[in-house]
């Protein structure tokens, strides 16, 4: 697991690095990434019973993460919360969380609480910023077959 450069010790990144050529990935689906800016991902979102919730200050909410579809991920299941955060090329080729991101298409989540295990699960931006896709491979961006809409 990677500590992220944006929180305490305490808080571990739930997504792996991922190459330049995966952020414009399309998968089976015909799903195609799209880089947005932070206020499109910002706001409430759900998919079936799973809720996750983005703020501006780029702390996250979620609940469910360890249920259906996403159970194999590793997350931490009941209501949990950390620090969200796009990725972004760090200048090897190679992208990584980065609080200084102001836009992408790849959002990676850092949970307050550590976990015996290690959280798979990145949030891929499609249809134009409108759904959130759960991924565990960046190279297929709905992988786990988990559309977040906006709630509401």
């Amino acid at each position: 697991m990677l500590k992220t450069p944006f929180a305490p010790a305490v808080r571990w990144t739930a997504a792996v690095l991922i190459t330049l050529s995966a952020a414009t990935a399309c998968d089976d689906t015909g799903a195609r990434a799209a880089t947005v800016p932070a206020d499109r991902v910002t706001g409430a979102w759900q998919a079936g019973g799973t809720a996750l919730a983005l703020s501006g200050d780029r702390s996250f909410t979620a609940s469910g993460l360890d249920s259906g579809k996403l159970a194999d991920t590793g997350c931490p299941g009941g209501d949990t919360g950390g620090d969200w955060a796009f990725f972004a090329d760090d200048g090897d080729g190679l992208y990584m969380t980065s609080p200084r991101a102001r836009s992408g298409s790849e959002i990676g989540l850092s949970f307050a609480e550590q976990s015996d295990d290690s959280c798979r699960l990145t949030l891929t931006v499609v249809d134009d910023g409108d759904t959130l896709c759960a991924t565990s491979d960046p190279e297929s961006p709905c992988d786990l077959g988990v559309r977040f809409t906006r709630k509401g």
